[in-house]
């Protein structure tokens, strides 16, 4: 008899599992739609970087997910925020260190993600990333 209560407990409890509520891991918060300033964080891309997604974080709150060469407006209050992220890796995730940005309602700020000698690391820029132009074909 307690096999048999034993077994029921045990798939209830596997049935249960999947009824639980899962919070998703990298999506957008809605709340960096507004705000007083803006934030631009841009994937750079780098020989060393091996194209793996990268998913920001503005405060520790999850913001947005950038591939190579993406780019995302971010609208934060004017203040002091931290502007970092981490990868996913098949052993877990990958936690790059923050960079320290203070906004102003006058100015817009630019944070790029560049992976330089394998260190992957955020950097706050003066103005907006170039990225490498494609080369253009000459007229035929």
């Amino acid at each position: 008899m307690i096999h048999r209560f034993s077994l029921a407990v045990a798939a209830a409890a596997i049935v249960l599992t999947g009824c639980a509520k899962h919070h998703a891991t990298g999506e957008p918060a809605e709340n960096f739609a507004s705000g007083d300033t803006l934030v631009t964080v841009t994937h750079v891309h780098d020989k060393t970087d091996d194209g793996t997604t990268v998913f920001v974080t503005v405060d520790g709150t999850d913001a947005a997910a950038l591939a190579i060469g993406q780019s995302v407006d971010l609208h934060v209050p004017a203040g002091a925020h931290k502007v970092g992220g981490y990868a996913r890796t098949l052993i877990g995730r990958v936690t790059i260190a923050p960079v320290e940005v203070t906004t102003a309602a006058d100015s817009a700020k630019h944070v790029a993600y560049t992976v330089t000698k394998n260190k992957p690391a955020f950097s706050e820029l003066s103005n907006s990333p170039k990225q490498p132009e494609q080369p253009q074909n000459p007229p035929a």
